[in-house]
């Protein structure tokens, strides 16, 4: 039998699952689900990416209040990960705080880790622009954003 997404019952997805601030961090729980697992039983390397996402989407939706995907306003220009252990079928916390905001760029530092917090599994960086699209050019970073990201990063 196939079930409804909680989409499909009035709520998004996205309302489903909740970060929190630790350490510095925006802390999103994941499990691992097996779409996820490739022939040798753990995580292919490109879902990875796929969980810096997801942390990176949900920290911009607490920065501005909002749940949209058309509310992200940048786009990917670099992303990088160091791969330190192997993640199987198993919960996770995938860890994703600002780093170095430029004039238009900004760094998302990410780190997943096992559902303990303690052991490390990968390390990313990804650089975003910050975009518009309805013009389709970059946009300079505001003093909103910047301030948004000084009060998340005293909250913790």
């Amino acid at each position: 039998m196939h079930e409804e997404s909680d989409a499909g019952r009035g709520r998004d997805d996205i309302s489903a699952v909740e970060g929190s601030w630790r350490d510095g961090w925006f802390v999103v729980p994941i499990q691992v689900t097996f779409r996820d697992i490739d022939f040798f039983g753990h995580v292919n390397n490109a879902v990875y990416f796929s969980y810096f996402e997801w942390g990176r989407a949900l920290l911009w939706f607490r920065l501005f209040g909002k749940r949209d995907p058309r509310d992200i306003s940048f786009i990917v220009a670099r992303a990088e990960c160091d791969f330190r252990q192997q993640i199987g079928l198993e919960p996770i916390e995938v860890w994703t705080r600002v780093g170095e905001m430029r004039t238009t760029s900004l760094d998302f530092h990410s780190e997943i880790r096992k559902s303990n917090g303690e052991e490390l599994a990968a390390v990313g960086k990804v650089v975003v622009v910050l975009f518009d699209w309805k013009t389709n050019a970059k946009t300079p970073i505001t003093e909103e954003l910047r301030r948004k990201v000084e009060a998340c990063r005293a909250e913790s």
